[in-house]
């Protein structure tokens, strides 16, 4: 059986050698044109008239080739042996060898059994990925473990580079997701088992209880005012009290009370003050199975434990807080109503943000986090507005403002007052009224300074999301740094190594708003795709 072998250019070999190796051996074996030029395609047209049974074609398999060969061809497409995968000459000829003696089978084809989709994760990705496979004519289940959509966006006070309210932006999306026909949304969720494969995965699912009946609660608040105890609130990472049962926060999605038995003290004093009793002290969990055709993930990433780098004090310096915190504070809905204080209520005179918290670190992040640049110049901003007369300095490794818009805020940031500092501190400590003594070294003058103020701001990292212990098999992989990787980095980044699941978002990487967007629409398209009613009888090509 004649091999076809296609001299591709990214091959970690000889094509040439490989021939001549192969023709030692008694195989007959043509070195072809590059088959994806008219002239290598010219070729294999003319080698199908023998037809394909006749022979193998040894080229990029179809993470690659897109599936170029199977759509010219369809079922008349030979076998094809994947050489991109292969790692030297020896490899190479020995999995040839084997092939033309006993041919690959075909690829089995795939027939969706469900053309529903679970998106998990509720954040901006999730939602534009539900949204855009809700208006196709999917039905969506999209799932989050926190009580209200909208993840990490929904924290921040305005995004950049516009310097646009977020929950202005997000918060249309959050109800548009909520209210779709096609939608069923699924917040406060546990992941339980996937099995099953492409067009037909199972997924077992855990709703907590939340103590209150959905179809009850209107979110009126009342059993919040009576509740007596009070504890920390996790929605704004401890800067601001709240009750035992209440909304997670005023935009929420849905908008509907929670009550966490571990801080209740069964007082019972909201089931007397619900009039829709709407209370259930006694509710239990509830299990549920779905089953879709294919998945996206779209679990975020999340931020670098700070205190990791204990030079800068964080935990043991109060007047030293993370980027997200300070989106909290100077937030209008955060702890101290869009005013630019401490955490302890001070007035906030002089600030200053530390870059590459973690990031580009041999001993934490080695890669860049990418938003974190552009993030601490949108805060030094908010900064100003808040304070036109607030010194604000920026300690920074490099400046990287690669996207749109973002070199324009980094030229309006400097205008604006704002003074940058090539160089990142060595440690912090606090002086005697508890404010933050920041050492640095200014690489551009070589001095050794200190500066002293009233608040420090951390630009953490991002770190890879938590492990998904869900799939039975092996699920998704992740690449060196943890986070979820493409089947091909170039060509298809957002089709995760498990046929039938996608991926959208910080999940794969650091990444901004607008990119995680424009992932969660590409990951919908894929789905739409992978469960069209034309490919129901195709080859598996995700």
């Amino acid at each position: 059986m004649p091999i076809l072998i296609c001299p591709c250019p990214d091959l970690k070999f000889d094509a040439q050698a490989l021939v001549a190796q192969l023709s030692r051996k008694g195989l007959e074996v043509r070195l072809t044109p590059r088959l994806c030029t008219p002239a290598g395609l010219a070729e294999l047209r003319q080698a199908l008239a023998t037809g394909p049974e006749q022979f193998l074609i040894a080229a990029c398999g179809p993470e690659v080739n897109a599936g170029l060969f199977q759509r010219l061809w369809g079922d008349a497409c030979p076998p094809i042996i994947d050489l991109l995968d292969l790692e030297d000459l020896e490899t190479a000829a020995g999995v040839l060898h084997l092939a033309q003696a006993s041919p690959p089978a075909a690829a089995p084809a795939v027939t969706p059994a469900s053309r529903e989709v679970l998106v998990v994760g509720g954040g901006i990705a999730g939602c534009q990925a539900a949204l855009d496979l809700a208006d196709a004519g999917h039905q969506v289940y999209l799932v989050d473990s926190s009580l209200s959509i909208g993840g990490t966006m929904a924290q921040l006070d305005k995004t950049f580079p516009t310097l646009d309210c977020s929950i202005c932006i997000l918060g249309p999306r959050l109800v548009e997701a909520a209210t779709h026909p096609n939608i069923e949304l699924l917040t406060y969720v546990d992941l339980g088992a996937i099995r099953g494969r492409a067009g037909a995965f199972e997924v077992d699912l855990t709703l907590r209880p939340r103590y209150v009946d959905m179809a009850k609660c209107v979110g009126c608040g009342a059993c919040a005012e009576v509740c007596p105890v009070i504890v920390p609130s996790r929605w704004n990472l401890g800067l601001k009290p709240r009750k035992c049962i209440r909304i997670v926060f005023a935009q929420a999605v849905p908008l509907r009370s929670t009550l966490e038995r571990e801080y209740c003290i069964d007082c019972q004093m909201c089931v007397a003050a619900c009039d829709r009793q709407a209370i259930d002290l006694e509710a239990r969990p509830v299990e549920r199975r779905l089953l879709v055709g294919a998945i996206i993930l779209a679990t975020g990433a999340r931020p670098l434990d700070p205190s990791l780098k204990s030079e800068y004090g964080y935990g043991r310096l109060p007047r030293v807080i993370t980027a997200l915190e300070y989106e909290r504070l100077v937030c209008a809905t955060g702890p101290t109503g869009g005013n630019l204080l401490a955490p302890d209520g001070s007035p906030v005179k002089s600030l200053a943000f530390i870059q590459c918290v973690g990031s580009r670190d041999r001993r934490f992040l080695p890669y860049c986090s990418g938003i974190c640049c552009t993030a601490s110049i949108k805060e030094a901003m908010l900064a100003l507005e808040h304070n036109p007369e607030a010194q604000v300095t920026v300690f920074f490794n490099d400046i990287r403002t690669s996207g749109k818009g973002f070199e324009d805020l980094y030229l309006r940031a400097q205008k604006a007052g704002v003074r940058f500092v090539k160089g990142l501190p060595g440690r912090l400590e606090a002086d005697d009224s508890g404010r933050p003594v920041i050492h640095y070294e200014d690489q551009l003058s070589g001095r050794r300074r200190r500066l002293t103020v009233d608040l420090a701001v951390l630009a953490v990292g991002l770190a890879p999301p938590p492990e998904i212990p869900a799939f039975e098999d092996d699920g998704p992989e992740r690449d060196a740094f943890g986070f979820f990787r493409g089947r091909h980095p170039t060509l298809k980044p957002l089709a995760s190594t498990l046929p039938g699941v996608f991926l959208a978002g910080t999940c794969q990487g650091p990444q901004d708003i607008s990119e995680t967007v424009c992932q969660g629409s590409a990951a919908a398209a894929q789905v739409m795709q992978l469960l069209s009613p034309k490919n129901q009888n195709a080859s598996n090509r995700p």
